[in-house]
């Protein structure tokens, strides 16, 4: 390569804008695509409203209107969340977990996440109900109020303990469950599927005793209550809002609407009649705001003197903050991976391979393109060995191999000459001295253009090299933003090198370090670029030609890394052969293809 051509390149490489074009996300991080839609809770957090969805979270800055979605990449816990609370004294807002997990995330100035702190009292604390999901979180006096299926929890959220229990608080200390709870200046109301139950909260009384919660005559079908103007209000389907006093309630506000629910209490009571707001000032003057865009309204919040913002499980976060009512929820795109295109594969040869459904008998089928001539590959040896009939995805890879996911495991066929053979026998790839995933359901497969596969399971997430035995990445639930370990289908997209894994939680993406091979080394990019101080990733190199080499050295000419290409794609985790990492300074990148007939190289810098 001549010298001004290496020049040019290098200048490109250090301050040409475009040098990330086409990166979707950092190497090896991830992103979810969760239905944002399907708005169930609505939480205001000071300058930001957090809204979740049945598996997504994601804040809202009321001033601007700028979204920001929220998961397990960013250091949250779990994913389906069930009840949010926030405690402005401490800004801390809590938010509670469909299977009894909690996350304290405490929040800055502007009201973003700072720290998170992850307590799961509820899965280690025996004898609880298989249900653990919370229904509401109500702060008070620096205490936090846990509405469960199982009672009341009295949380404090500094020393991370339950202070109190509530649960054996029905008739004759039956255990009941609650699905909201309010304050009155001295009492709390719970909702229960008994009716509503009421305490006082002095000092010596002792609330953990059954005989100490009264049972409040009910107007009717409660649906919400609150503390508003002074008093314990409540909605009642098909009748109204009613204000409890003196022991008995009175009809405030006449509905017959049978959706009434109370969302929220300020300074005005913030109703929803299901396709209809309604706000009730404390002479009950009501305001009413209507939309298209109220469905199916789950909870709301006012937020200043007119502004609210609802959570509808239809059409997403709603507010009038800005001005007119209009959806402020994150771009909605795919969220499951449908349709699946592991279920017909065709070889190089034109063979066409599909996946049989159990009902079918299982197996494989295959046949020619005009399907005259078929074969069907069983579990009998000579026509398939095949580890089981359950089939769940069929891949074709780089070396033209057909390979499948079973419930007993992966395997793949070399599919020349398949019709006409007289015996046909998978392939069960050998890892740790036995057949890999031996014995262990195999959901989906996916097939990276370096040929390295992705396996599926109903344990995790696993990539291994292109023959299967040598594993190189694992992810679970527990590890990583995977929401389940549950697989049910991935799909890789060699463009951009993501992984998409569809869960039974939901979608998340994943960014590897493999992508489609270009044709030349014409333009290669290398991200980021320079590494500042505090980077923890890895360095990619991309627009690579396949298998090609890839070499860094200092500007003394010493080999610090040596690799090759996935596919279009290189990546160094910034560590030289000794395992330490690379001292700040500039470094040369050297990318030869295959072949030896095409030559580039690059600069990168690294900050310390």
């Amino acid at each position: 390569m001549r010298k001004g051509g290496i020049l040019l390149f290098l200048t490109a490489i250090l301050f040409s804008p475009s040098r990330m074009l086409g990166q979707a996300l950092p190497l090896g991080e991830w992103q979810s695509h969760f239905n944002y839609r399907s708005a169930q809770h609505v939480t205001d957090a000071g300058s930001r409203v957090y809204c979740s969805s049945y598996n997504g979270l994601f804040s809202v800055n009321t001033e601007n209107g700028a979204i920001r979605v929220l998961s397990k990449a960013d250091g949250f816990s779990n994913t389906g969340i069930s009840a949010m609370g926030y405690q402005p004294s401490s800004r801390l807002l809590m938010l509670a977990y469909r299977n009894g997990t909690f996350d304290f995330a405490y929040l800055n100035e502007q009201s973003e996440h700072d720290q998170i702190e992850t307590w799961d009292i509820l899965n280690e604390t025996q004898g609880l109900p298989a249900d653990k999901a919370v229904r509401r979180i109500v702060f008070r006096q620096n205490l936090a109020y846990v509405a469960t299926g199982f009672g009341v929890l009295v949380v404090d959220p500094q020393l991370r303990q339950v202070e109190e229990t509530y649960r054996y608080i029905g008739p004759n200390g039956m255990q009941v469950a609650v699905s909201d709870l309010a304050f009155s200046e001295d009492s709390l109301f719970v909702m229960t599927p008994l009716g509503v139950l009421a305490t006082a909260m002095r000092d010596d009384v002792n609330r953990q005793y059954f005989a100490n919660w009264k049972s409040v005559n009910s107007p009717g079908s409660i649906s919400g209550i609150a503390f508003f103007s002074g008093a314990i209000h409540a909605s009642v389907s098909g009748k109204g809002i009613f204000r409890y006093e003196k022991g008995s309630w009175k009809l405030v506000y006449t509905s017959n609407n049978p959706s009434l629910h109370i969302l929220d209490a300020s300074d005005v009571l913030t109703v929803s009649t299901g396709n209809t707001i309604l706000t009730l000032d404390p002479l009950y003057k009501p305001q009413t705001f209507s939309s298209l865009l109220f469905a199916n309204v789950r909870s709301g919040i006012q937020k200043g003197s007119k502004a609210f913002w609802v959570a509808d499980q239809k059409n997403g976060l709603i507010t009038n903050q800005f001005s007119d009512i209009r959806v402020v929820t994150p771009a909605q795109g795919d969220t499951a991976i449908s349709p699946r295109a592991d279920s017909t594969v065709t070889d190089l040869n034109g063979i066409v391979w599909n996946r049989l459904p159990e009902s079918l008998g299982g197996g494989i089928m295959v046949s020619n393109a005009d399907g005259s001539r078929k074969k069907v590959l069983s579990t009998s040896i000579g026509t398939g060995s095949l580890p089981a009939l359950k089939i769940n995805s069929l891949a074709l890879d780089q070396d033209g191999f057909i390979w499948f996911a079973s419930a007993k495991g992966v395997g793949y066929f070399i599919p020349d000459g398949v019709l006409d053979a007289p015996r046909v026998d998978a392939i069960l790839p050998v890892y740790g001295q036995r057949r890999l995933f031996n014995n262990e359901e195999c959901t989906a497969l996916a097939i990276e253009p370096g040929n390295r596969k992705w396996i599926g399971t109903r344990t995790g997430l696993y990539l291994f090299n292109a023959d299967g035995t040598e594993l190189i990445r694992k992810f679970t639930a527990a590890d990583s933003p995977l929401p389940s370990d549950v697989i049910r289908a991935l799909r890789f997209e060699p463009e951009t090198g993501l992984l998409f894994a569809d869960t039974p939680a939901g979608m998340v993406s994943y960014q590897s370090d493999a992508r489609a091979p270009a044709e030349s080394l014409a333009r290669i990019t290398i991200f980021p670029n320079p590494i500042r101080p505090g980077y923890s990733g890895n360095v990619g190199i991309n627009g690579l030609t396949a298998q090609s080499t890839v070499k860094i050295t200092d500007l003394a000419g010493r080999l610090v890394f040596e690799t090759r290409s996935e596919g279009g794609l290189a990546s160094w985790n910034l560590n030289d052969y000794t395992g330490r990492r690379a001292r700040a300074g500039v470094y040369i990148v050297f990318v030869v293809s295959a072949d030896g007939t095409q030559q580039q190289a690059g600069k990168l810098a690294i900050i310390n």
